[in-house]
């Protein structure tokens, strides 16, 4: 089985692609796959102004995904019962690239440090930061075009 971590922007083009959730559904019912999310997932996508947007994505992101701690703690942003702590801290300040608005992606990038698995983004930034850290990293069509499925 192949584990992957969903940065939040992974689930757009699984809900507006038709038949990406039936097909990663599919997939992860078939064992193939595993996607590993966050309480940082879901704290963004409950941020979402739009409520059926943000309903709408949070239950694919529920249903699709398994709840594991963040691979670090981030002041102000790790919920205490949904991070792990460490001493590496210069992993997550990489990810973060000396910004504090990054702390939830570096949060996101840990954790598939942490779990030893790909990182699926679609966010240069984050990709090319966690590539420097040695993070196997993938699109959301990379992920859908492993699992047989061709986005539009």
């Amino acid at each position: 089985m192949r584990r992957f971590v969903l940065d939040s922007n992974a689930i757009d083009p699984i809900a507006d692609s038709p038949g990406a959730y039936e097909a990663t559904r599919s997939a992860i019912d078939d064992g193939k796959i595993e996607l590993l999310i966050t309480h940082v997932n879901i704290d963004e996508l409950a941020a979402i102004p739009d409520l059926d947007r943000r309903s709408f994505l949070l239950l694919l992101l529920c249903d699709l995904g398994t709840l594991v701690p963040t691979g670090a703690a981030a002041l102000d942003y790790s919920r205490l019962d949904f991070c792990r702590f460490h001493d590496d801290v210069e992993v997550t300040e990489a990810l973060r690239s000396g910004n504090i608005d990054h702390t939830r992606d570096a949060l996101i990038a840990v954790t598939a440090d942490f779990e030893k698995c790909a990182l699926v983004t679609n966010e240069k930034r984050l990709t090319n930061r966690s590539r420097d850290r040695g993070i196997e990293v993938l699109t959301t069509r990379d992920l859908l075009a492993e699992i047989g499925f061709q986005m539009p």
